[in-house]
């Protein structure tokens, strides 16, 4: 994120704290619209089929779930100005148990924000902080809404969805991850982006899974520790390991639809979000999955529209995903099918 870019979330904060709550909701709307602005103006992909190529012919199949690689043409893709990505970044999960990064809630006078945290990094270490992962504690839970890398001695701030609509406490926990979302509320936060519709959508799984709670904690839906899901995970993880490709990231599909593409701007972070992708998809095709049988022709119409080129791209996916962007530059894209 550069300065332009940080003094005017500073300035979006303040005002967030300082609002009463007649002014809140128009500060919010105007703060959310100039970042918007800056945001769209400043996005510039580099993941087109000029830099990458989809591996057709290398599918993985496992039982509901059938993956394509995405590999970059050549190298591992470009750096990431003003983020080195150290050869060993930590992960949220490490850094929060080391005591490296601290996250908390954003206050301002009448309480916390729901959809703000402020993170800082202690270490000297890039951290790495995952689209979609559940952070159990604070006055309520949370996922996360987009990759982010936290930079060393860097203050930042982290948008996140409140993932647990009926708990509010005065003292709130301290945070520790607690897995990754599924695909389908991962959706419902990419293209919608509105924090109504994910707890409409959490409500729609609890109704699914005849589940009732008092909260209504996403984190009460599923266990992710299922030996069905460790199939899925050891068989996947196995494949990738056994690859010599420089994956830029992957197409999921199962039954007769195509979940979603996502894709980095450098092998450093698929690698490192291969595992959260995975289990997120899993989740969702081992309860309402089939086996795959998604023609060819039709993802390759699909990866048309996402990859053909950067005006395109833009177009396709401000409608159909998201495009994650770091001082300029796109570093995750996650797009869905339109039919």
């Amino acid at each position: 994120m550069d300065s332009v870019f940080r003094l005017i979330l500073d300035c979006m904060f303040i005002a967030l704290r300082n609002a009463t709550d007649v002014k809140f909701t128009k500060v919010r709307l105007i703060s959310t619209g100039i970042v918007l602005f800056i945001f769209l103006s400043k996005a510039h992909a580099q993941l087109t089929y000029k830099e990458l190529k989809v591996q057709y012919d290398s599918l993985w199949i496992f039982k509901n779930l059938q993956i394509i690689p995405v590999r970059f043409k050549g190298g591992e893709g470009g750096p990431l100005p003003g983020h080195a990505i150290s050869s060993k970044p930590l992960l949220l999960e490490e850094a929060l148990k080391k005591n490296k990064i601290k996250l908390q809630e954003m206050q301002y006078e009448k309480g916390a924000d729901v959809n703000w945290l402020q993170v800082t990094n202690h270490s000297k270490q890039d951290v790495v902080i995952q689209s979609g992962e559940i952070l159990d504690g604070g006055k309520q839970d949370r996922m996360v809404a987009e990759t982010q890398i936290i930079t060393p001695g860097s203050t930042d701030y982290v948008h996140v969805y409140c993932v647990e609509k009926r708990r509010w406490e005065d003292k709130p926990k301290g945070f520790k991850t607690a897995g990754v979302a599924n695909s389908e509320l991962q959706k419902t936060m990419n293209v919608k982006g509105r924090q109504a519709e994910v707890w409409k959508e959490i409500d729609r799984q609890f109704a699914v899974n005849n589940k009732k709670s008092e909260t209504y904690s996403y984190l009460e839906l599923y266990n992710n520790n299922t030996k069905d899901d460790s199939d899925y995970i050891r068989y996947f993880m196995k494949k990738y390991s056994e690859t010599d490709s420089i994956f830029a990231g992957f197409i999921f599909l199962t039954a007769n639809k195509i979940i979603n593409t996502e894709l980095f701007s450098t092998a450093e972070l698929t690698n490192i979000s291969f595992k959260n992708m995975l289990t997120s998809h899993v989740q969702t095709v081992r309860k309402n999955g089939a086996p795959p049988k998604v023609p060819l022709a039709r993802v390759t119409t699909f990866m048309d529209k996402v990859l053909i080129d950067e005006p395109g791209q833009k177009i396709y996916v401000t409608t159909h995903g998201k495009l994650q962007v770091s001082d300029g530059r796109v570093i995750h894209l996650i797009a869905y099918d339109d039919e």
